[in-house]
């Protein structure tokens, strides 16, 4: 799963400087990751950087645009293109229940549903041959909205309301669950095989 999702994500080691003003040097996963946006497929550029406790601690995540790309802030990426999830909140390596591979696989998604950049547009030309420049096309940034058990762990935003199988993991929305099952084919918990997919109906 790693070599697909993150084939293109490169191992190096970069110097990164904590809000504190503490520099470490740490190891990354530095390159981009495929998604497909209403029927195109891109690339979005991602950096994920392995903390000196790793994987006790969860990863940092940035999204990092070229000069030809801006950032859309929502409620997962920030201003500054640092990725904030559900699942980077909840990590949990002692119970083997967070990993890299999962991460990247939830990215894919969640970006496949709210990609995080957009291409710059480029400068236009008036009627007096002036260049102005035109401002990107940004979407608005979703609201934050109150998480709570019933949602969906990979976009947050859907109930859960579809169990996996032959895993059985029940924890994703029917939407999401197809996106697994069509494009990684695992399941984002324990990364088994998907082999159907069957919604669960709730009083």
């Amino acid at each position: 799963m790693l070599r697909h999702v993150g084939k293109d994500l490169r191992p190096e080691i970069q110097n990164y400087t904590y809000s504190s003003g503490v520099q470490k040097e740490l190891f990354v996963l530095d390159g981009t990751i495929p998604i497909t946006f209403q029927g195109v497929n891109y690339n979005i550029p991602l950096c994920v950087l392995l903390q000196e406790d790793h994987p006790l601690v969860p990863p940092l995540v940035y999204v990092r645009p070229t000069n030809s790309m801006v950032i859309v802030p929502s409620q997962h990426v920030d201003t500054e293109g640092r990725v904030y999830h559900p699942y980077l909140n909840q990590w949990d390596s002692v119970n083997e229940s967070s990993d890299i591979t999962s991460l990247l696989q939830i990215m894919l998604i969640t970006f496949s549903e709210e990609p995080p950049v957009y291409t710059k547009r480029p400068p236009r030309q008036d009627s007096s041959n002036n260049i102005k420049e035109t401002q990107p096309n940004l979407a608005n940034p979703l609201p934050q909205d109150d998480q709570t058990d019933d949602n969906c762990i990979v976009c947050m935003e859907l109930k859960k309301d579809s169990v996996l199988i032959p895993c059985g993991h029940l924890g994703i929305c029917f939407k999401c669950a197809n996106r697994c099952k069509e494009t990684s084919k695992t399941c984002p918990v324990c990364r088994e095989k998907i082999i159907e997919v069957h919604r669960v109906y709730q009083p």
